[in-house]
Order: structure tokens, then sequence, then C-alpha cells
């Protein structure tokens, strides 16, 4: 009796706890999947409407430009079910382009945007017609919404059959579009011209990698000291302005050695880099100036100066003395051109010199004063001594007032600096290490 009497006891304990459990699951499935639809529909639609977002857009998960690249798509998204979009890149030929069309947030798979009739930004990525015919861009217009919370500054859209992820950020309404495009374009033109001579360098933890080939928007990536053809990856970025801030984020998460890994970095003005927004230890920077520069001329490359270049008061001064000098000299039919920098690379003594090649013409012809130095880089900069002046240099010096001074003021210990931009080192500013106020930009040549 006494185990019968347990058993049903069991039985009992047991028939209690799965009806609790069963209530329990009732009530967090109280309404159905239709009725969750609806309200997240409502919710996502009144999030939005009356709202500004921009939209880094992406139209394939490929990083072979240009669909591959990534887009900025303002937004403005009225509440009476209109939306005002605007973009400026290549497939508006560069120019500003805007247009007006409507937006829905439907059911389908899941909470979707829908830009539900045609807009020249958005749909533009989806016609077969351009680019490769039959596919374009093979962008998506419809986006199921993974995350929108209220008051967020950011949100995230998922392409519905690209399976793109699309980052929305939170703009002022008030945002003017065309400005807040061309600024960024201002901005990208200014970091990653694609003129610069330069590559960059991108650290993330312990691994340095070289960033080259910013100006596509898909950046190249291999290791510091490996091979530049095996070792390359290509990754997608986009560049966008909030709060008075550039940021320039991956589509994807950037990983270095260990754990590290990085996706988004803040473009830090004063320290003209880029800051992980994580890890400010983890940059996108130019070269240093002064390995730059002694690289460039190790590979054969010149450096010019001339009256156009950027100087201080007190090289002008001096320049235009020199240039002035060989106005005057003889007959007047002196003219100075320029001035330039290479490296001697022959199997001569000399191998291993600075050049100095103050070029001028004669009447129709060109002449040219030679003058070697010794060459020492420092951590800092470049130290130019032991004046050597080749062939008839010496008497060309001593004949044209201003060489001798130009000479003397270009000669000694100066510190290297970038002339714009480490991103750009088109020019590279040397300032003179005991004179602050004697300094002069020399621009690269190929």
């Amino acid at each position: 009796m006494k185990k019968i009497f347990s058993l049903s006891l069991l039985f009992s304990v047991t028939a209690m706890l799965f009806t609790g459990c069963v209530s329990e699951e009732d009530d967090l499935f109280s309404t159905s999947a239709a009725e969750r639809l609806m309200q997240s529909k409502k919710m996502y639609t009144e999030r939005l409407g009356g709202t500004t977002w921009l939209m880094e857009f992406y139209p394939v998960n490929t990083d072979e430009a240009p669909k591959g690249n990534g887009y900025l798509i303002l937004n403005q998204f009225r509440k009476d079910g209109s939306v005002v979009q605007a973009m400026q890149n290549d497939l508006s030929d560069g120019k500003y382009l805007t247009d007006t069309s409507l937006w829905e947030v439907i059911s389908d798979q899941g909470t979707v945007l829908s830009f539900n009739s045609y807009n020249k930004c958005i749909h533009t990525f989806s016609d077969p017609g351009l680019y490769q015919t039959g596919q374009g861009y093979e962008g998506d217009y419809e986006f199921v919404i993974l995350s929108l919370e209220e008051g967020a500054k950011y949100g995230m859209l998922k392409g519905k059959k690209r399976s793109t992820y699309n980052r929305l950020t939170r703009l002022p309404d008030d945002t003017d579009f065309e400005q807040y495009l061309q600024g960024i374009k201002d901005f990208t033109n200014m970091i990653f011209p694609s003129s610069a001579p330069n590559d960059c360098m991108m650290n993330i933890g312990d691994s340095t990698m070289v960033f080259t080939n910013a100006s596509s928007g898909i950046a190249s990536l291999y290791p510091l000291g490996g091979d530049a053809i095996s070792e390359t990856t290509d990754h997608a970025f986009t560049i966008s302005q909030n709060d008075g801030k550039y940021y320039l984020r991956f589509r994807e998460e950037l990983a270095g050695k260990g754990d590290d890994k990085v996706q988004e970095f803040v473009y830090d003005e004063a320290a003209d880099l880029f800051k992980s927004v994580d890890d400010e230890n983890n940059r996108i920077q130019g070269p240093s100036a002064v390995w730059f520069f002694s690289d460039a001329l190790s590979n054969g490359h010149k450096w010019m100066l001339s009256r156009s270049s950027e100087m201080s008061e007190t090289m002008k001064t001096i320049f235009e003395n020199m240039y002035n000098g060989f106005r005057k000299f003889g007959t007047g039919k002196y003219t100075l051109q320029n001035v330039q920098y290479s490296m001697i690379d022959d199997a001569t003594s000399d191998s291993g010199k600075l050049k100095l090649d103050i070029a001028y013409r004669v009447s129709n012809s060109s002449a040219h004063l030679l003058v070697y130095y010794d060459l020492a880089f420092t951590d800092e900069g470049v130290t130019i001594s032991n004046r050597q002046p080749q062939g008839n240099g010496q008497t060309v010096i001593n004949g044209i007032a201003g060489i001798a001074e130009f000479l003397t003021a270009t000669e000694g210990a100066f510190n290297a600096s970038p002339g714009a931009s480490a991103f750009n080192m088109n020019t590279v500013k040397l300032t003179s290490a005991t004179d602050g106020n004697l300094s002069f930009a020399l621009t690269f040549i190929n």
C-alpha cells in the first residue's frame, strides 16, 4: 500500500509541473504570428515616419568594383508614405541626384522595409540594363529590418534577396542632402586622392598591414613585409559623416592576430589619422614623412621646388633673390626654372649621394647647375651636408647673385613632415631644425 501511495503522489506532482510549463508557454505566445507581424509593422512605420537616415548600401557581397562597392543613400521618410532619397556616385555620373517615391513597412518572411514605387536612387541598383546586361548591379530595394530601436542612433537592414547588411544612421531632420554628400566627396578626395603616391598603414593589435587602393572604395590589404600579390585581400568600405566627424566603416569586420577585430574608424583631424571606435590603438594612417621621402629617393623618384611651392616667408625671400639673380645676370636671358633633388644610383664613388639640380634656361637652351651632398636620415628628418659643386658649378655660384644664399639655407638638419596630409605625400615639408622660420615643401615627381 505504501508503494502504491508513493507512485500516485509522484504522478500527481509530475502532472502539476507539466501543467505549469504548458501554462507558461501559452502566455509567451498569447498573440498569433500574424498579430505580432502587424504590431511590428505598425511600430517600425511609426519609428521611421518623419525621420531622416543615411543608408550605407551594398548591392552585393563581393569585393569587385563597382557592384561590390558601398554607396551612400540619404532617406527622408515622410509620414504620408513618401520618401525623398538622394545620392552622388558613379551611377549618378558623379552629380547630385534626388527623387521622391513611396515607402512602406510590409510583412513578407519577416518585417520588411519596401521602397515600393520607382525611385531613381535605390532602384537604379536593380536595373538589369546597367553595367552587366541582364544583371545590373543586383541591388535590393526591399530589406528585412533586423534592428531599429526607439530613439536609436543606428539601425540594421538585410537585403531580402542578396543578404547584404546595410546600416542606417540617424541624421538631423534638417540635413541638407546635397551639402552632406558634397562634404563626403570633398573629404574622401582629400584623404584618399587617386594621385597620392604613397600607400597607408593599418594597425590591428599586433598586426600591421599595408593599406592600398583606398581611392576606389575597396581597400587592398596585405601584411607589412609580405607578398603584395599572393597575400592581398580586398575589403569594401564607406565614408560617412555624423556629429561633425567622419567615419570609415568596412562592410565586414577585419581580423588581426589573435582576437583583435575592427570594423569602424573615426577620423582624428588633429592627429591626421583614423582611430578605431572601439580601441584607438587600432589605426589607419599615412607613412612617416621621413620614411617616404627616403624611400622615394631610393626608388629613383625626384622631389621638386619651384616658385609656386609652399615656403615660409624667409625661404620665399631667399628663393626670389636667386630667381632675380638669374634674371639680372649677363644679358638678362637667364631664367631659373626649378630645383630638383634626386639620389645618385650608379657604380661610381658618388652613389648614394643627394644630387641637387638647379635647372635654368639661357635664351632657348637648357642648362643645369649640379651640386652633390652627403645625405643622412634620422627619425625626425634629414641632414644635408658637404657641398660638392660639379663641373663649373662653383663659377656659376660665384657669378649669379642669390645662389650661394639659397644653397646655405638648404643645407643642414631638417625635420620632415607631410606637406598637406600623411595620406597624400605629394608634398613633403622640410623645416630647419635650428630655425623654425625656414621651411619649404618639395613636390613628388613620379
